[in-house]
Parts: structure tokens; C-alpha cells; sequence
């Protein structure tokens, strides 16, 4: 039995049938300027040499533990199974095709041992394609811009977020009746026990492909999404009648569209957002340097004079 200090950080990697990244996903764990970290893999029932690489990282690292399914029981199931597990505080999502970069876990500490009132955090992410291409995504900032527009735009990426275990298992935890979108339904339970944040730069390198979740099972996502919406509707929060439309036409258009157009047009409305919400901030912080500038042009000028 492996005896290594408790750490404060489990980053948990679920495994199906991903043999050809991740190696390298872990390696990029490992590459932490951090390092009181754990190291979860659990493979849902893989039909690749999955589970082979799984014990032989186990074996190359000691903070690794492997846990294994005969049968696929599905991704919250294991994520479940992987919160019952962790030793951490935190627990560090990761993807098994994903990269983190070596200050992701420390900043992400250090944000939420600074804001305690924080219950998840996460960060921009920088997605790239085998063949060459990426960009830059963005997430919204503060508690107030995620709680203003997470009924349009989703709180987080899932391999960017660390979150405290205890306020996730008070939550109650991941649900598949959501699958694939469990995760962002977990986000909206956990944001009762408090507050959201993004760290407003990307920490993590997600990989696009057409084997990803989010594009092999889109059509499934998209009804995910629809059914979480109106669950968050009834249970979280009311949403205006216009929103309820949004979301009819989104469900719809996913139905309809091809997935790479729809994620597309996603990532450009969250382009639009985050600039505007940019632009406020700038005329806000210039409005108030004017402000600031009357009122002391405006002081009344009071004369000295010798002896009084």
C-alpha cells in the first residue's frame, strides 16, 4: 500500500479509452510547480490498452492511485466514486486528453486559500488541435458576471475547475441523469454553498478533437442542457421568458447544425461578452477618474495669508 503525506489537492483524471493521451495528461500533472498533490485514475470499463497504461503510471508514480470498472457505469458514477476516494481538500479536475500547465494547481490553490467564501474556481482555457490550431477561450471573472449570464454561457471549463470536496459532497455531487452536462449542473448547486470565479488566464491546454465528449456526444449534450436549464428553473433560480426562448432556439439549432458550427458561433458570442463586459469596465474606471477630477477642480480655493 502506497504512504505518501496527505496532500491537499486530488486531481482526479476519469479514463475511457484514452490510450493515446493519457500519458501525457498525467506527465503534465507531474510537471506542477505544486507538488502535494494525489493523482486519481478511474477507468469506466475501457475497451483499449487504457487500463495497461493506467497501471504503469501507478507503478512510475507513487502519488498515483488506478481504480478500475469491469463494465462502463458512466462519467458522474465515476466521478462519485472518485470525490468517495480523494484525500484532498481540493479536488483538480482534469481531462484525459487535456494538458494542465505547471502553475495551474499552485494559482488555484492560492485562490482559494486567499478567498474563502469561493466554493469553485477555474480559468481561461487554450484550446489546440493536433494539427496546429488554437485559441484562446474565455470565462467570466467574478461571482456577479457568472450568476448574471450562466442561464447563456456556462460557468466553467470542466478541466479548468478545482473545488472544495466537502461543499461538492454537501451539493450532492455529480448526477447522470445530466450526462454530459453534470458537470455544469453540479456547478449550480455548488454556487448555493457560495461563490464562482475564473482566473482570468488560461491554466489549462484543451485538446479538440472529434473523439472529445463534447463533440462525439453533442446531440446527447444538447438535451442534457435543455433538461438542466429548466431543472435550474424550477429548483435554483427563475428565469425571464426570453430566456426560456434562448433556450428553445439553442436546443433546436443543436439539433439541427453540425456540431463544429454550433461550438463555433458559441465561442464567438463568449468572445462578444467578454469584450463588452471589458469595454464596461473601462468606461466605468474613466468615468470614475472624471468624477474624481471635478470634484477637485471643484474644491473651493482657500487663501493663506501671513498671520491669520
Amino acid at each position: 500500500m502506497k504512504k505518501y503525506p496527505k496532500p491537499t489537492v486530488s486531481v482526479v483524471i476519469p479514463v475511457f479509452n484514452g490510450a493515446p493521451y493519457l500519458e501525457a495528461a498525467v506527465q503534465s500533472v507531474f510537471k506542477s510547480t505544486y507538488q502535494n498533490f494525489e493523482v486519481l485514475l478511474v477507468d469506466d470499463g475501457s475497451s483499449d490498452h487504457s487500463r495497461r497504461i493506467c497501471r504503469q503510471l501507478e507503478k512510475k508514480y507513487q502519488r498515483v492511485r488506478f481504480y478500475q470498472f469491469p463494465q462502463n457505469r458512466g462519467l458522474s458514477r465515476v466521478l462519485n466514486f472518485a470525490l468517495e476516494k480523494a484525500k484532498g481538500e481540493y479536488i483538480c479536475r482534469l481531462n484525459q486528453d487535456d494538458l494542465m500547465l505547471p502553475h495551474r494547481i499552485g494559482t488555484e490553490v492560492m485562490y482559494l486559500e486567499k478567498h474563502k467564501d469561493v466554493a469553485a474556481v477555474g480559468s481561461w482555457i487554450r484550446l489546440f488541435t493536433d494539427e496546429g490550431g488554437e485559441q484562446i477561450v474565455k470565462f467570466l471573472k467574478t461571482d456577479a458576471q457568472i450568476r448574471k449570464l450562466w442561464y447563456i454561457v456556462s460557468p466553467f471549463a470542466d478541466p479548468t475547475v478545482m473545488y472544495r470536496k466537502k461543499i461538492a459532497i454537501k451539493a450532492g455531487g455529480y448526477l447522470q441523469a445530466f450526462w454530459p452536462a453534470d458537470d455544469t449542473h453540479l456547478w449550480y448547486r455548488i454556487a448555493q454553498y457560495g461563490k464562482l470565479a475564473n482566473i482570468q488566464k488560461p491554466l489549462v491546454n484543451v485538446r479538440w478533437h472529434k473523439n472529445a465528449a463534447s463533440w462525439k456526444h453533442f446531440r446527447k449534450l444538447a438535451e442534457a442542457t435543455f433538461a438542466m436549464h429548466n431543472w435550474t428553473d424550477t429548483y435554483i433560480e427563475k428565469a425571464p421568458w426570453y430566456i426560456h426562448v434562448y433556450w428553445i432556439i439553442q436546443y433546436m439549432a443543436s439539433m439541427m447544425l453540425p456540431p463544429e458550427f454550433i461550438w463555433d458561433f458559441y465561442r464567438v458570442m463568449k468572445r462578444i461578452i467578454a469584450y463588452s463586459l471589458e469595454r464596461r469596465d473601462d468606461f466605468r474606471h474613466i468615468y470614475a477618474k472624471i468624477k474624481t477630477l471635478k470634484m477637485v477642480i471643484n474644491q473651493p480655493v482657500i487663501a493663506k495669508r501671513s498671520g491669520v
